[in-house]
């Protein structure tokens, strides 16, 4: 089949041409399955505004409207598979709507590139992620609250250098986690804000000076706050938008670490201050007696990995010069595995704190004298000692 890129059909078919198609559209059509219903809405704005300024006719609209919405079936039933010889979802999109209604197919594709596609499509789709994860984590730290409000006023010690140190609460344990999340939520509500912008229009990256592309009306059709004007910035901003993105999200990633090597330090016989149920557990397939924490080492493994997703992302783009770059096409699997990965965290997290229990005897009885030597000092303090001196008396008792 011949490429939309192709001006003629002089390029045949080879196990030349086979073996650089290979190469060249890797697994990005598979990946463009993830898109088909992002792509889909911005071209339905796209073709809709190239009505109002006069290229599509009334009929032609409503022709592209169908086969649009016909896509958007086929495709929620599995039935709209992108074909590597399409090599993404937008030509295969363009070829649908050209095979079934002729010339107006051909039409849709009018002021844009597929380099402005697949930014819109994608940015769309990291609104909708976003968007959804902020929802979720405040339903994260709501199920801190409500544990806090069962377990929170229990004793237990705090811990400086792996030592026992000075007298907390099950509640100032998990309330740091609450502020931590908090905070990131403000990181993510600016993320939010920088990425709502409308890529659509910037074409190949250098905008369109005849047709009198309107990028407002797309921008208002799609939900976006703003038209990204700086048509360069648009193309600039593929892969620096997505690391922004999970920089964001990292910091929500460290949490989740901290809190499961802090539970799988809790959970040992040794500390024995929570318990998760049965179902969370492993067993050993040598050892009968073995209950395992699996899934908390594997969301302390998982953070790593994210990491690994962001710092892959950044190493492709640091640099690369100004305009659109085939290397964009090699930051899609990482960022869709990064944002997949985040999801079932964020979603293991709700879980885990939902289910936790705290072992009252044991904590409380793990908060042994010493632990209030400082409160001593204080005292000692309250009463005229200098704080250098009352340290030194308390901790003679000590040695």
């Amino acid at each position: 089949m011949q490429k939309i890129w192709q001006k003629s059909e002089k390029l045949k078919s080879s196990f030349l041409t086979q073996i650089v198609e290979d190469f060249t559209v890797g697994n990005d059509y598979q990946l463009d399955q993830k898109l088909i219903p992002y792509d889909l809405k911005a071209s339905q704005a796209h073709a809709q505004m190239l009505h109002k300024i006069g290229i599509l006719s009334k009929n032609e609209l409503a022709k592209l409207t169908k086969g649009l919405l016909e896509i958007k079936v086929l495709w929620k039933k599995g039935k709209f598979v992108i074909q590597k010889s399409d090599e993404d979802c937008h030509t295969a999109i363009e070829k649908f709507l050209t095979t079934k209604y002729g010339e107006v197919g051909k039409k849709i594709h009018t002021g844009r590139s597929r380099n402005d596609q697949v930014l819109v499509a994608i940015r769309l789709f990291q609104k909708e992620s976003l968007n959804k994860f902020f929802v979720q984590t405040q339903d994260l730290i709501n199920s801190f609250k409500e544990k806090i409000k069962v377990i929170g006023n229990i004793k237990m010690p705090g811990y400086t250098h792996m030592q026992r140190a000075m007298p907390s609460t099950v509640g100032m344990w998990l309330s740091g986690f609450v502020s931590s999340l908090e905070d990131n939520l403000v990181l993510l509500k600016s993320t939010q804000k920088i990425i709502d912008q409308n890529p659509l229009g910037s074409a190949a990256g250098f905008g369109e000076n005849i047709l009198g592309i309107n990028r407002e009306y797309t921008a208002k059709k799609l939900g976006f706050a703003k038209v990204q004007k700086n048509p360069m910035y648009c193309a600039y901003s593929r892969g620096k938008f997505e690391n922004i993105i999970l920089q964001s999200l990292n910091n929500f990633m460290l949490d989740f670490g901290k809190f499961s090597n802090d539970l799988l330090l809790f959970t040992t016989k040794e500390f024995n201050f929570f318990i998760l149920s049965d179902e969370f557990l492993t067993g050993s397939s040598i050892m009968p007696q073995k209950k395992n924490y699996d899934v908390l080492e594997l969301l302390r493994g998982k953070c790593s990995i994210f990491l690994g997703y962001q710092y892959q992302i950044q190493e492709i783009i640091k640099n690369l010069p100004s305009g659109y770059n085939r290397d964009f096409q090699l930051i899609k699997e990482p960022f869709f595995n990064a944002i997949k990965l985040f999801e079932q965290c964020l979603s293991m997290m709700n879980l885990i704190v939902q289910n936790l229990e705290a072992k009252k005897e044991n904590l409380e009885n793990a908060c042994s004298e010493e632990i209030y030597a400082t409160d001593k000092v204080y005292e000692l303090v309250k009463q005229g000692v200098s704080f250098r001196k009352a340290y030194q008396k308390i901790g003679q008792e000590f040695e």
